[in-house]
């Protein structure tokens, strides 16, 4: 058995026995009211983005939300990439390689999960931008991120299977469980991963559907 299956293996014997002792709790008495998540308290500290002068089309800039700094380390090994603006197709390719491992052709769109092989831990990839869906086309921009080193991946996916399931002993819906792993993502400072969870809420809240109508924007006007 692994290390990280024989953490999870105990950590998970450890909550079976703190729950034994705990009264049984209802949905209804439960479950985190909607209204009490603000996801904007999450991302009112507005993620780092590079300051690099944006990709121009007349009269629509392309702003690259996440990941965008250059040293934007990422947990989940099928990032979420997040843009505002028009872009034709999108590529991933290990840094130091001329083979992509995914190319998607993304007109009218401003977000799309990376679907291709999970991306390996500790490796360096580059997110690369293109203006024409055409296959001889160059990209315009590139932004490089780096999946996290695998030892430390391995704890916070612990960490974050904890908080699942302590969401869950609570009744916690689908979105009160992404809001607590973004807000988790947020304090160490992985925005991109905190994003993806916002994105990734099957049926949002009212709430959350007007964040992410409004944060690119702001996102994108913020100097």
């Amino acid at each position: 058995m692994s290390k990280l299956n024989l953490f999870l293996s105990n950590l998970l014997i450890s909550i079976v026995t703190i729950s034994s002792f705990l009264q049984p709790i209802s949905v209804a008495e439960g479950q985190i009211p909607q209204q009490t998540l603000s996801w904007w308290n999450i991302f009112r500290r507005k993620p780092p983005r590079e300051e690099t002068p944006k990709t121009s089309r007349p009269q629509n800039p392309i702003c690259l939300i996440s990941p965008n700094a250059s040293s934007q380390v990422i947990w989940n090994t099928k990032p979420l990439f997040l843009w505002k603006g028009d872009i034709n197709k999108i590529a991933v390719e290990n840094l130091g390689s001329k083979k992509y491992l995914g190319t998607k052709i993304v007109t009218g769109n401003q977000s799309v999960n990376y679907t291709g092989q999970p991306l390996e831990p500790g490796k360096i990839y580059k997110w690369l931008i293109f203006l024409s869906e055409l296959e001889s086309a160059s990209p315009s921009r590139f932004v490089n991120f780096k999946i996290m080193e695998a030892p430390e991946r391995n704890r916070i996916t612990a960490e974050l299977k904890l908080l699942e399931i302590l969401q869950k002993h609570k009744g916690g819906n689908a979105e009160t469980i992404a809001f607590t792993k973004a807000e988790y993502f947020a304090e160490k400072g992985l925005w991109s991963d905190a994003l993806q969870e916002a994105y990734s809420v099957p049926n949002p809240s009212p709430e959350l559907s007007q964040m992410i109508k409004d944060l690119p924007l702001q996102l994108c006007e913020s100097k």
